[in-house]
């Protein structure tokens, strides 16, 4: 069994594979909190302390649960403009081997046994080779052969390192 599909890095994937990256990382979670405990405690003490203070606590409220989202939108769409290798669409092909990638005359093969985990998102299935560094599988490249994708990747791999729904 094999598929075959071609990618086309937009921002708006990148922004989601760095939105999922970011969030569901230990200090993702952090910010978050750190984030709302912000609100809540400007709520809590609002009147009681010096205005700075309550602005303080707004401003840390605001970093933690706008700006990152924020800049990391801004981020996605400088990776996407600026990375060379973003500019051509990359094929990959998923089979009994692995996942191979091919762009122009360069290829790269990584086995089952290679592959760290493969987790999923809204957007795409994020194949991991390490801890920070994914092939990014859009869904809607995958069109009707995403559940072939599934099928193989649950198939050679550790039911736990795959963090795929259904």
């Amino acid at each position: 069994m094999e598929i075959k599909f071609e990618v086309k890095m937009t921002q708006k994937i990148m922004y989601n594979f760095l939105m999922n990256h970011t969030y569901r990382s230990a200090a993702g979670t952090m910010g978050i909190l750190f984030g709302l405990g912000a609100f809540v405690v400007m709520g809590v003490t609002w009147g009681n302390v010096p205005g700075w203070q309550s602005v303080a606590y707004f401003a840390f409220g605001l970093w933690f649960l706008v700006y990152q989202p924020v800049s990391l939108y801004m981020r996605a769409a400088k990776q996407v403009k600026l990375n060379p290798t973003f500019k051509k669409p990359v094929t990959y092909i998923i089979n009994e081997e692995g996942i191979t990638s091919r762009q122009e005359d360069k290829e790269a093969k990584i086995a089952w046994e290679d592959l760290w985990k493969v987790t999923e998102t809204k957007l795409s299935l994020l194949a991991y080779t390490g801890k920070r560094y994914s092939f990014v599988l859009p869904k809607e490249c995958l069109g009707d052969q995403y559940e072939t994708a599934v099928k193989l990747i649950r198939e050679h791999m550790d039911a736990s390192r795959v963090k795929i729904k259904g």
